[in-house]
């Protein structure tokens, strides 16, 4: 439908003349019409002119409620409009409206058609004025090239709706509104019409005044925040289409959170000038007082690791004492009926997977949950033909079903998951990734614990572990580690209930709860730790239940790399954003602001103080007679003692840690490895380095982590095992051969005689050594000691026979 909004002010002379063309017009381009018009109190009887119309024509007309003026006519002609497209156009007839069909037409390709005047019938002085504020104002100030203050434009009704803002002043809604779209990421196109003389009635615009209005505007909007524009969903039972444009571009993110609660910001200006003036003053101190700032320095970050190693401490202790997670006992669960059970939605996000698909889908079918309230959707991307080719020739089963996520930008896992989200059947709803092998019972138990748990509880964890644990050192630390985050931090966490940052995998959620959240944020590559953070803003909590999904640890030295620094680019950007009000988050969080700190911020700081205290302690101890004084210099008497502790007592319980994780988990075998695993937080601290460059020059990428090397390490392990089978049996038949040989007389001989020949020719080599070496009194010393000692061998070898 079309709605033609026009602004009128005592045009009475040219009504009847403009609704007869209007009507031409919109009749030849064949699609519902209606014609709003919004009086600004005219005194003329336009009102009761149009009324009167209103059994000839579609006319709507209302009189205006707001300030005077017709930017702001616009404004609720537009609100009133109930067509998908938008057209205004003045009442003078100067803008002809038989050109309307025609821009309508280019809506199908565009998003706003502004009629360009290059035909110019009107007086010169208007002329020049409009030429000038088109080339300086419209395209050199804001690079608009179109005739901005047109009084003629078609636009779609979806632009409005996204950019919709109140006007300052009566004239100055055009360029704001296309400036507006442009940065909201529609597109635009130029029209040219023949703008006429006006015939009738008098304009009632004052020409220089209205210039100046204009003018003004045009300069404040170059200095104006502009913020980023949100996107209605396609309907109002889901979030489908909703997105928000920023800078010239359109995210379609399926979610309708607010961009204040999103990374699509990195750095807000007030933390861009927080950091700036730390470095500044960072670089005043040193340049002054090299020691007293260097001192200050080393306080700060050594104040900052003891706090962190007691933080840690105590988090363990907790987690150690009462576990917190959730037990849910096979009784528990035999006494579930099947056939009450609601429909479960998984959400499976693919990208480039196809190798891993077919083992997802065994893993599922596993799972103790009716197949038949089972609701498993694979979310493919629009673009990755070779993973929709793969689930086309899968013989997939009932409870299986692909949907294409539209292509669109950010390419991110949350956006696809919220695209999913919308489609969801279940009552519950879990996100797992391809390469998941969840506990069969996991459905069940996260079913169990929802029932007996309090409403405010929203979201379950299970717990993530490795399967090919033991495949290299790297999947051996790696495992490690998850053993210590997910069995005794996360747990420590729930202990003192406390935000916990989600995994990327095995959240389970009631749908409506999660639609109430908003889903995830599509902006943030660590969106499950968001989450996780954002929920306890809002005032809910997670809790771990003691299930288990096994994933495929990173065997790959660059492929973790990849991994890690995007998941610690999203916890930079997690930390970001819900420090953007820290004295409302300390306000409203209390203790728990702090611990924030300390579980996210802390855990990004060390990344970048480790490395640096390392390298001081080692510079200490190898080089000490050159820079051991200098040290010993930085560290006054209580800075020292936290450092000491922190080094000695805070590094040994960090591996105890990891002990403790790996006990936990049963995992005997990689204890041994935890001395190492310093050479690994050196690897994390190069990955933070690579986040921290990405943060700042492509905060929103997401980098691909391949999956499936497990699945060639399975293949040549089998052929490993086949060969090894091969050389076993060669190496019993030469064994077999070599023991027969050696119960022969012959082989017993020689091999007194080998020993002999040997033993006479070390005895000379040592005597000629120490002829050489030593005088003749200490030889002869040495010779008689030996002497006795060869004769003391012989009762020794009789009494040991």
């Amino acid at each position: 439908m079309v709605s033609v909004v026009v602004p009128i002010y005592n045009e009475r002379d040219n009504l009847e003349d403009l609704l007869q063309r209007l009507n031409t017009a919109l009749l030849q381009h064949g699609e519902n019409y209606e014609f709003v018009f919004i009086d600004d109190n005219s005194t003329d009887g336009s009102f009761e002119l149009l009324q009167n119309s209103t059994y000839k024509y579609p006319i709507k007309v209302f009189k205006k409620i707001g300030k005077k003026g017709k930017a702001f006519s616009l404004y609720e002609g537009f609100c009133q409009a109930q067509g998908d497209k938008l057209v205004m156009i003045d009442a003078d007839l100067q803008y002809p409206p038989e050109e309307i069909p025609a821009m309508l037409k280019l809506l199908k390709d565009y998003d706003i058609v502004v009629a360009n005047r290059k035909t110019y019938k009107a007086s010169r002085i208007r002329k020049v004025m409009t030429k000038t504020f088109s080339l300086f104002f419209s395209k050199l100030l804001h690079g608009i090239d179109a005739d901005a203050q047109s009084g003629l434009k078609a636009i779609k009704k979806e632009v409005f709706e996204t950019v919709r803002f109140m006007p300052s002043s009566p004239w100055t809604f055009d360029l704001e509104f296309l400036l507006r779209a442009k940065e909201a990421g529609f597109k635009g196109i130029s029209h040219n019409i023949t703008f006429s003389k006006r015939v009738k009635g008098a304009s009632k615009i004052n020409t220089a005044k209205a210039t100046f209005e204009i003018g003004i505007n045009a300069l404040s909007l170059k200095l104006k925040k502009i913020d980023p524009s949100h996107i209605k969903p396609k309907s109002e039972v889901s979030m489908h289409g909703a997105g928000v444009g920023y800078r010239k571009q359109q995210y379609i993110t399926h979610t309708t959170l607010h961009h204040s609660q999103s990374a699509l910001k990195g750095f807000l200006l007030w933390q861009k000038s927080f950091i700036a003036l730390l470095i500044a003053a960072a670089v005043f101190g040193f340049s002054q007082n090299p020691q007293l700032s260097a001192i200050i320095f080393i306080a700060f970050l050594s104040t900052i690791y003891f706090l962190d190693t007691i933080f840690n401490l105590f988090l363990v202790a907790r987690s150690l004492k009462s576990p917190p997670e959730i037990n849910v006992s096979n009784n528990e669960l035999s006494t579930i009926n099947d056939e009450q059970l609601p429909i479960y939605t998984i959400l499976c996000p693919l990208y480039k997977e196809a190798s891993v698909l077919p083992n997802f889908l065994d893993s599922i079918k596993k799972l103790e949950w009716p197949k038949s309230k089972l609701d498993v959707i694979l979310l493919l991307e629009e673009d990755d033909q070779e993973t929709q080719k793969a689930a086309q020739e899968l013989d997939l089963p009932s409870y299986v079903r692909t949907i294409i996520v539209p292509d669109s930008n950010p390419k991110t896992k949350p956006k696809a998951c919220n695209f999913g989200l919308g489609h969801a059947q279940g009552e519950f709803v879990v996100v797992f990734d391809a390469e998941d092998i969840p506990d069969p019972k996991q459905l069940k138990k996260a079913y169990a614990a929802f029932c007996k748990l309090p409403k405010n509880v929203v979201c379950l964890q299970a717990k993530l572990n490795y399967h090919n644990h033991s495949q290299n050192f790297l999947t051996r630390f790696f495992t490690a580690e998850y053993s210590l985050w997910f069995d005794v931090v996360l747990t420590g966490l729930q202990s003192i209930q406390t935000a916990i940052p989600l995994g990327g995998t095995s959240n389970h959620f009631r749908t409506k709860d999660l639609i109430a959240l908003e889903g995830w944020d599509p902006f943030n590559v660590t969106e499950d730790a968001d989450l996780g953070v954002r929920l306890f803003k809002n005032g809910y909590k997670t809790a771990i239940i003691d299930s288990t999904t096994l994933e495929e640890a990173n065997s790959r030295v660059g492929n973790w790399i990849r991994q890690r620094s995007r998941w610690i680019k999203g916890y930079m950007q997690t930390y970001l954003v819900h420090m953007r009000n820290p004295l409302q988050l300390a306000k409203k969080q209390g203790v728990h602001a702090l611990i924030f700190q300390m579980v996210v911020g802390g855990k990004i700081a060390f990344m970048f103080i480790n490395p640096f205290l390392w390298v001081t302690t080692i510079a200490y101890f190898a080089a000490r007679s050159i820079v051991g004084p200098t040290i010993e210099a930085l560290y006054p008497a209580p800075v020292f003692y936290m450092a000491v502790i922190s080094l000695v007592f805070g590094n040994f319980l960090f591996m105890y840690y990891y002990m403790i994780g790996c006990a936990k988990r049963e995992h005997w075998s990689l204890v041994k490895y935890v001395f190492l695993i310093p050479f690994y937080w050196l690897a994390i601290s190069f990955a933070a380095t690579i986040a921290l460059y990405q943060l700042i020059v492509k905060p929103h990428y997401w980098e691909k982590t391949v999956h499936g090397f497990h699945l060639a390490k399975v293949a040549q392990d089998q052929i490993r095992a086949e060969i090894k089978a091969q050389k076993q049996k060669s190496r019993q038949r030469r064994f077999a051969d070599a023991y027969a040989l050696a119960r022969s007389g012959m082989a017993t001989g020689g091999a007194l005689i080998a020993a002999s020949i040997f033993a006479n020719f070390a005895n000379f080599a040592y005597n000629a050594y120490l002829g050489r070496r030593i005088s003749v009194e200490d030889f002869g010393l040495i010779s008689l000691v030996g002497s006795f000692f060869y004769l003391s061998t012989v009762p020794i070898g009789a009494l040991g026979k």
